[in-house]
């Protein structure tokens, strides 16, 4: 699998209290050259957030339904204090309120697949990184392939 063309690789925070979902989402991120760091839990999240070791986090990717908190109520912990961070919320819940995902930059169903996760990954990578004129077409069923520069 080839890395897109980007002009910074996103550092990126998958958060899920299921232990098998969220290592295997994140082996296949780490496949498509983006480098992962996980968190079973909200406050795990926040820890790792607030960790002056960890360095940059670009993107974050949290399920909805984790006990204590949701990934909205942690979303709204996180934009605040990170507002350039992109936030992915992937759950395979029924229905989410629109009301929740106030600091939500894009939800993606789970039974959409990985495909579209990624994809969505380097959507969000490119318009944190560039330009919007330059922000290159996503072949959803390809993700992980070299991008190209159509807009």
């Amino acid at each position: 699998m080839i890395m897109p063309d980007l002009l910074s690789t996103p550092r990126i925070l998958l958060v899920d209290d299921e232990a098998e979902p969220l290592q295997l989402c994140a082996q296949v991120i780490k496949m498509c050259g983006f480098p992962v760091l996980t968190a079973s839990s909200p406050m795990e999240a926040i820890c790792i957030m607030t960790e002056k070791l960890v360095g940059r986090i670009d993107l974050v990717i949290l399920d909805y339904n984790m006990p204590i908190m949701s990934g909205c109520a942690l979303s709204d912990r996180l934009k605040p204090m990170w507002p350039e961070m992109k936030i992915i919320l992937r759950s395979g819940a029924i229905y989410i309120p629109q009301c929740e995902m106030t600091s939500v930059d894009t939800f993606i169903p789970k039974g959409e697949g990985i495909g579209q996760l990624l994809a969505q990954i380097i959507r969000l990578a490119q318009i944190r990184m560039l330009p919007p004129a330059t922000v290159a077409t996503v072949d959803q069923n390809r993700p992980c392939e070299r991008m190209t520069g159509r807009s």
